[in-house]
């Protein structure tokens, strides 16, 4: 990427607007690591550690011998540390990041209220009642295939009956869970990823553990139905609720299909602002932190190239003799040296433009529009800034062509005609000579020729003047007949 107007990316001498970029893209990845350790619930331990390396940081930059020399140590095993105790969370994050590029749209079509809704809930409360184990899972907007194992396929109507017969105990897939999707039953006996969770699970069975277990990877709603103590749970975004009434379970269900399906608009702007504000404002505030003790103590550089000027849109009736300087030189500043690792001058480019040349010597200002160079980095300084040109203007004239013999025939022949192609020629000629009413070809000797012929020849170009078409070649053709 290259800009030309390179002054506004550099804010003051040590800061450039590009280092806002840095840290919002830093500030993203870490607010992602928030919201990830925050649902598997081992934030505390994550949080930890970040501490840890931030006081390892400080203590470097403030030259802290002792407390330097104390951490170096945790800090070169840190990372060995860090994936041994969250190798499990470690995959699952970057198993959701690989599947943000395949979120569903509109993945549920389940309304609230509606006859399918009625159908799950009703069957839910009689299990309940019944003391049946169930499991069942709403779909939300993630795709919960990398998380599902096993099952039944079924593609069925959604209805109490079917939800019946399918946990029913005599059933061989009532200790699996049943997955709505679409408005329609997909699969049933699937197994779900049990939680970690032991400290919301407490006794509860793997019934619970595999609802709160798929809750914290996606989005859907899981809802079960215990069969020692008659209870309904709901397991949502990493969260365990035991509900105290069956009429909790239809105000649960009615709160996450308007939140997942519902049809209203979203402000995005209010989203992006207010949704999870605190993590966000925090992750941004760390990486800021962690920029201002790592990219900017690192300071800006600056570096100087020898770049060649380019002369661009010059008119066809003008000729540049000469000019000079044919380089300048280019100090550029940027945030590090390793920014220049890869710059060299083929990176950068000085043009000038020629369409308003006049004839002569032509004393022109180089600025710094005429400088394109990387949008990383920022121009200090060029020099010389004057450019000289030696100009010469032409215009163009139509002359004609006349053919320049010697020699005669031999006895018995006679030359009838000369034709020559083109007859005229377009010259450009200096502004301040005149044009010259005839050009000559070079001499033909004709005293060898015994018949009709058609002979290349150049044409004499006076000094200064030059063809339009850069071919000075001509064809005579020479008529010659027996007398």
């Amino acid at each position: 990427m290259f800009s030309n107007s390179l002054t506004l990316l550099q804010l003051k001498p040590n800061l450039y607007l590009t280092d806002f970029l840095d840290i919002i893209i830093i500030a993203l990845f870490i607010y992602s690591l928030f919201i990830f350790f925050r649902n598997t619930r081992t934030y505390m331990v994550f949080l930890g550690l970040a501490i840890a390396l931030s006081l390892y940081v400080v203590a470097r930059y403030l030259n802290l011998y002792l407390t330097s020399l104390t951490l170096r140590y945790f800090a070169g095993v840190s990372v060995i540390v860090f994936a041994i105790i969250f190798q499990a969370e470690i995959r699952k994050y970057f198993e959701i990041l690989g599947l943000l590029g395949t979120r569903q749209i509109r993945a549920g079509t389940l309304a609230s209220k509606s006859p399918s809704a009625t159908e799950i809930i009703q069957a839910c409360v009689k299990m309940a009642q019944s003391k049946i184990g169930a499991l069942i899972v709403i779909q939300g907007n993630d795709n919960m295939d990398p998380f599902i194992e096993g099952g039944i396929p079924l593609d069925g109507v959604i209805s109490e009956e079917v939800i019946l017969s399918i946990f029913d105990p005599h059933s061989e897939g009532h200790d699996g869970a049943l997955i709505i999707n679409n408005n329609r039953i997909i699969k049933f006996g699937a197994h779900l990823p049990l939680s970690t969770n032991f400290k919301d699970l407490g006794k509860l069975g793997t019934r619970h553990s595999a609802a709160l277990g798929l809750s914290e990877n996606v989005d859907a709603l899981c809802i079960v139905c215990s069969e020692e103590k008659g209870k309904i749970s709901i397991c949502r975004e990493g969260k365990l609720k035991t509900l105290d009434d069956f009429t909790e379970l239809e105000k649960e269900f009615e709160k996450y299909i308007k939140s997942k399906f519902s049809l209203k608009k979203i402000n995005l702007f209010t989203y992006v602002v207010k949704h999870n504000f605190g993590l966000k404002l925090g992750a941004l505030v760390f990486a800021a932190i962690v920029w201002l003790l790592t990219a900017y103590q690192t300071g800006i550089v600056e570096k100087s190239f020898h770049v060649p000027v380019t002369i661009e849109n010059l008119p066809k009736d003008t000729i540049i003799q000469d000019y000079s300087p044919k380089e300048i030189e280019l100090t550029l500043a940027g945030r590090g040296e390793e920014l220049f690792s890869d710059l060299s001058a083929t990176n950068l480019y000085i043009g000038f433009e020629a369409s308003n040349l006049q004839n002569g010597v032509n004393k022109e200002i180089l600025t710094r529009n005429n400088i394109t160079i990387p949008a990383h980095t920022s121009l200090v300084s060029f020099k010389p800034d004057i450019l000289l040109l030696t100009v010469q203007k032409y215009f163009s004239a139509y002359t004609k062509i006349s053919v320049k013999t010697k020699g005669s025939l031999k006895r018995g022949l006679e030359l009838k005609n000369i034709t020559v192609t083109p007859e005229i020629v377009e010259l450009m000629i200096p502004q301040d000579i005149p044009a010259p009413e005839e050009v000559i070809t070079e001499t033909i000797d004709i005293s060898d020729q015994t018949e009709s012929v058609i002979i290349p020849v150049k044409l004499i170009i006076p000094e200064n003047i030059r063809v339009s078409n850069s071919d000075s070649k001509v064809n005579i053709a020479l008529t010659i007949e027996k007398t």
